[in-house]
């Protein structure tokens, strides 16, 4: 005699491991299709006249905003960096393009700054115990989460706000924070920079 199931259980759950791979399956994905979509605008850029002739006339100076601009973006983080073959191939100084783009990605982090700082102003009367022992972890180690900063801000392929925010809400000095972020988006830059052209020479 079988044994009857539970009301409202699914005779066929998804197993933690098949979510996991469907969840990793969906990531590599999405890698393909930014990476596609990068050396497709690329190519696509370099051919096109018109879009020459528009970065050339904004340069150095659309470069910078358009970098402040994706340097505080949660939802679609392509960097403008991915873009830096094209920018060569229109004539840009390739030492001055990195520089700008980190830059403008640091002005952009500093907003995320900013709204940490802005929360936790906000949040003042509503401070609990979580937040006194993340203050305490700040005070036993203060230079930690710089150092963790600007790793993540080297080397994570995500928005820099993931850290900057919360590194703001809990009063970590701008000064420190800026430092950090700069110096990581100025190794981040250079390293997909070279990916890029990497990329682009073996098609």
């Amino acid at each position: 005699m079988q044994d009857s199931e539970p009301p409202g259980r699914s005779r066929d759950p998804v197993s933690p491991t098949r979510h996991r791979a469907l969840r990793a399956a969906l990531r590599l994905a999405l890698v393909a299709l930014v990476v596609a979509l990068v050396v497709w605008a690329n190519v696509y850029a370099a051919d096109h006249h018109l879009v020459q002739e528009a970065t050339r006339r904004f340069g150095y100076l659309g470069i910078l905003l358009a970098a402040a601009a994706s340097g505080f973006n949660l939802l679609v983080p392509i960097p403008v960096i991915a873009f830096f073959p094209f920018f060569m191939e229109v004539g840009l100084d390739p030492v001055l393009t990195v520089l700008l783009i980190a830059v403008g990605m640091t002005a952009g982090d500093l907003v995320g700054y900013l709204v940490g700082r802005t929360a936790r102003d906000v949040m003042r009367p509503r401070e609990n115990g979580i937040v006194r022992r993340l203050e305490g972890l700040r005070t036993r180690h203060p230079r930690l989460p710089i150092l963790l900063m600007f790793l993540y801000a080297a080397f994570a392929p995500a928005p820099n706000e993931i850290l900057v925010i919360p590194m703001a809400f809990l009063r970590y000095p701008l000064a420190g924070v800026f430092a950090a972020v700069l110096a990581g988006n100025l190794i981040f830059n250079g390293l997909v920079a070279a990916g890029v052209i990497q990329i682009l020479e073996l098609i």
